[in-house]
């Protein structure tokens, strides 16, 4: 099976320890079933897990995660030692059939930085060159006729909730990090108008273009989520956060919690 990705994923390379939001605290770390067959022979291992998970510190960070941020079980024995989510991190793969259509979550500081920064449309190449025409809803996004606040005005059928709604829908659905509700509360106590929600996504044109064809391509052309979620990471630039690290925390806030990424996609339909 052919796998495609977005070009500017074969530039992505972890952090390591300059990562300033180590995917290795935080988060149940669940080891798959090879994995686990492996580690049970390895003492040193088999001793910092329960219940198929790595056993984390009192602080949440992984047990093999030293204090540079830099992981022991690399250093012992090489990336192809870790377990298939520490391996693949922030990679997603979806499968259609005769392909696969992969990328990088912007959960990760990095892949956000590559993805948001990109300073082109993407192309999907495979592993060995092979082109695949982008999806056009992806290529929507892109057009360059009219402003994108008009492009996101199409992908969302014309629909658009007050930022008071957006946010109190947010705001409802699972918190995994009090942060983010702080953010949204910004927005419940005073809200963004439309007019200043368009000007902030002009004034970052080809960032916000870069973060819906993100999510319309990883969510098969989900016009409405894309279009709200940049409409609520505008709302969040307007009261003066920073258009990078807003997208990160969305991500881990909706997309990686199966309960609000389905939410998310339901209600925004």
């Amino acid at each position: 099976m052919i796998t495609y990705w977005p070009d500017y994923c074969h530039a992505f390379r972890c952090k390591g320890s300059e990562c300033l939001h180590t995917c290795c605290a935080g988060w149940v770390i669940g080891i798959d079933a090879d994995s686990l067959k492996r580690f049970e022979k390895d003492p040193e291992v088999s001793g910092k897990i329960s219940d198929g998970c790595f056993v984390l510190k009192e602080d949440g960070r992984c047990p093999f995660l030293r204090d540079d941020n830099l992981c022991e079980m690399i250093i012992r024995h090489g990336e192809d030692y870790l377990c298939d989510i520490c391996r693949e991190h922030p990679r997603f793969y979806n499968e259609f059939g005769d392909h696969t259509e992969a990328g990088i979550g912007l959960v990760c500081e990095e892949a956000c930085r590559l993805v948001l920064g990109s300073d082109h449309d993407f192309e999907l190449v495979s592993d060995d060159s092979k082109k695949m025409e982008l999806p056009d809803y992806v290529k929507a996004v892109f057009a360059k006729d009219r402003p994108l606040t008009e492009r996101l005005h199409d992908i969302s059928a014309g629909k658009r909730a007050a930022s008071a709604i957006r946010a109190g829908i947010f705001d409802g659905m699972e918190v995994l990090d009090a942060k983010w509700s702080t953010l949204l509360k910004k927005i419940l106590d005073e809200p963004v108008s439309e007019a200043d929600e368009d000007a902030v996504i002009n004034a970052n044109e080809r960032e916000f273009a870069n973060f819906a064809a993100y999510l319309l391509y990883r969510y098969k052309g989900a016009g409405r989520f894309a279009a709200e979620a940049c409409y609520l990471l505008a709302d969040l630039v307007a009261k003066g956060c920073g258009l990078a690290e807003v997208a990160r925390v969305f991500s881990c806030e909706v997309e990686y919690s199966d309960i609000n990424i389905d939410e998310a996609l339901e209600t925004f339909a």
